[in-house]
């Protein structure tokens, strides 16, 4: 119940005050579990996404959003999962796990961190390593304009359009899921997410 009320309350503050557009959402599977693979520009970002998918959606974020009682309430709200960010416990991943098992949606931000520049940081290979563990497509999304919504570092938004593109489902070899082939996976969900950003960011200036 409190997803909903947070998700509808983030649906219209993007649709009014960043006229937020959503490209690609028929390539979410209905019934079936996967993962999401955004980029990470702002600390809006959990919030765009949730206003952006229908189906409810499980998030992995920083333990640090759960230590002020403000940001813990609307993390919890939106299904948020403690995470370190120096890498998965065992239990965050039994629980991440658990999440895809029932046929739910998990979103895992690759960088780990928010950038704040507008350009791709480094991706950690748990994202990759959870879908082959789990045996579940990557669908990449791309988060136009969310840097400028929220800079990082800012407290209050200002308003600009914001983009969210999602790409097909990457579907992965689960035969194989040695450090090789998370490391393959990684690129993959790597540049297909580069490829919706440069096509993102080229639709905006003809908006």
């Amino acid at each position: 119940m409190l997803y909903k009320i947070v998700r509808l309350i983030a649906l219209i503050f993007f649709k009014l005050f960043s006229r937020l557009r959503v490209e690609g959402n028929n390539r979410l599977p209905s019934n079936e579990a996967f993962i999401l693979a955004p980029n990470h520009f702002s600390n809006l970002d959990v919030f765009i996404l949730s206003a952006a998918v229908n189906r409810e959606i499980y998030t992995l974020g920083k333990k640090e959003l759960f230590k002020n009682r403000f940001s813990r309430f609307l993390f919890t709200g939106l299904n948020g999962i403690s995470v370190n960010r120096k890498g998965f416990c065992r239990q965050t991943l039994k629980t991440a796990l658990d999440i895809l098992q029932q046929n739910k949606v998990l979103a895992v931000f690759p960088e780990g961190y928010v950038s704040g520049n507008g350009t791709l940081g480094r991706f950690k290979d748990g994202t990759a390593k959870l879908a082959l563990d789990a045996k579940v497509p990557v669908i990449p999304v791309a988060i136009i304009g969310s840097n400028r919504l929220l800079p990082l570092g800012k407290k209050i938004p200002r308003p600009h359009r914001v983009i969210v593109k999602f790409g097909k489902p990457i579907v992965a070899d689960f035969s194989n899921s040695n450090r090789e082939a998370i490391k393959e996976y990684t690129s993959m969900i790597n540049n297909e997410i580069i490829l919706l950003l440069n096509q993102g960011n080229n639709n905006e200036k003809l908006l």
